[in-house]
């Protein structure tokens, strides 16, 4: 029953410390949940790129324009090491489904899920295959990944963004699969 009176004569003190206590505990939680490896970090250049964005968008609405369509492929021929570069090809058609040949640029491999990851590449043409450029990139986490390219022919600009995923790595000789 003594504890009953405490109680019951600190009520106040004890609801206003329990309040505090549950304050103090969530901002742990929200820092802990911030600072984690695996937490989106924030976009680099936001801020820049927001400044811009009437520009960029002029950009994008003429390479609508224009017609072209862009494929994405990781070449299914060249094998993949963990922890290596791998091959990104680019095939820009335009409007009649003929190859866009002449282009230079560079190409964007962004993990929305973690920045830290995010590649840039140079395009280069493919010689036996018009229309069709390859650039090198690391990109070993499985998944979604956002590519873009900025590419342009003499004046002409044009961008393209889409996603791509990127399969897991099958198990090495050896190893035990997950």
């Amino acid at each position: 029953m003594k504890i009953l009176k405490v109680l019951s004569d600190y009520r106040w003190p004890i609801f206003i410390g329990g309040l505090l206590s549950m304050s103090i505990v969530a901002s742990g939680v929200i820092v802990w949940v911030a600072t984690r490896p695996d937490a989106p970090r924030p976009i680099k250049g936001y801020y820049e790129s927001a400044r811009a964005w009437d520009a960029d968008e002029a950009v994008e609405a003429a390479s609508r324009q224009l017609g072209w369509s862009v494929s994405y492929a990781l070449p299914a021929d060249v094998p993949h090491y963990p922890g290596m570069p791998r091959p990104v090809d680019v095939r820009v058609v335009d409007r009649q489904g003929l190859p866009v040949a002449g282009l230079q640029g560079r190409l964007f491999a962004i993990r929305p899920s973690d920045t830290r990851l995010n590649q840039t590449g140079d395009l280069v043409a493919l010689p036996q295959s018009p229309g069709t450029y390859r650039t090198i990139v690391r990109m070993d986490v499985a998944g979604e990944w956002e590519v873009r390219i900025d590419v342009s022919q003499a004046a002409l600009r044009f961008v393209d963004a889409a996603r791509l995923t990127v399969p897991g790595d099958p198990p090495r000789a050896g190893e035990p699969s997950r």
